[in-house]
């Protein structure tokens, strides 16, 4: 099989034998694969081969790994203060997106992000585009209605959300309890008050973690130790 011209996007490449990557990579009709990159690591022109690029590849090849033919790179406007948070946003894919299996809506999704990420609204970004990639995937509970009899979520009282069945009433008491009025306004994408800033990514974490089946995020190490370094 031989692809040309496909939009796609380095989620995360790795060393290969003395001078090759193998490159995880998002594509627009593609999905996620995984491609090997032979010498790219010899070529003068080897920053075409970093995440955040968007590029136009080719390549070829039946198996899981297929081998890169042709890579055109455009440099997108990144913002050094929001590599992190794109790197986590990488890992997402890498870790939820199923292989070779096209998802126009989530590739859209990610090239906006990338477009328009800026520190001042990074926050609700991030909870967006993990609400977009959940939703995509089947993986987010609809949070406007109960599981066990449908009922609508009332604004004043208590919830759990199980990550399976979905939302189920708690005691106002309860350490994992969201209140209704917030569920409401994370399914609404309201992020526009701390607290609702707040319950939002304790929300996400929650169903990502669920779904990453024990992985761990090194973007979320990283974060934890750079927080850990500017407070000793």
């Amino acid at each position: 099989m031989r692809v040309s011209d496909q939009p796609a996007f380095i989620l995360h490449r790795r060393d290969f034998r003395d001078s090759s990557l193998i490159l995880d990579v998002f594509t627009l009709h593609h999905g996620r694969l995984s491609l090997l990159a032979k010498g790219a690591r010899k070529r003068r022109d080897s920053s075409v081969y970093q995440p955040f690029n968007r590029l136009s590849l080719g390549w070829t090849g039946a198996s899981d790994l297929k081998t890169l033919t042709a890579i055109d790179a455009v440099a997108m406007p990144l913002a050094a203060d929001c590599y992190l948070a794109a790197y986590y946003v990488n890992e997402l894919l890498l870790y939820l997106m199923p292989v070779q299996d096209p998802n126009a809506a989530v590739f859209q999704a990610y090239q906006n992000l990338l477009l328009s990420i800026n520190s001042t609204g990074l926050e609700s970004s991030l909870r967006e585009f993990e609400m977009d990639l959940l939703n995509s995937l089947g993986l987010m509970p609809d949070l406007m209605r109960t599981s066990q009899d449908n009922a609508t979520v009332d604004a004043h009282r208590f919830y759990r959300v199980d990550c399976e069945n979905g939302v189920v009433p708690s005691a106002a008491d309860d350490a994992q309890a969201f209140a209704g009025e917030v569920l409401l306004k994370i399914e609404q994408r309201q992020f526009d008050d701390e607290n609702s800033r707040r319950a939002a990514r304790r929300l996400m974490r929650q169903i990502i973690d669920f779904n990453l089946h024990g992985r761990t995020l090194q973007s979320r190490k990283l974060y934890q130790q750079m927080h850990a370094s500017r407070h000793t």
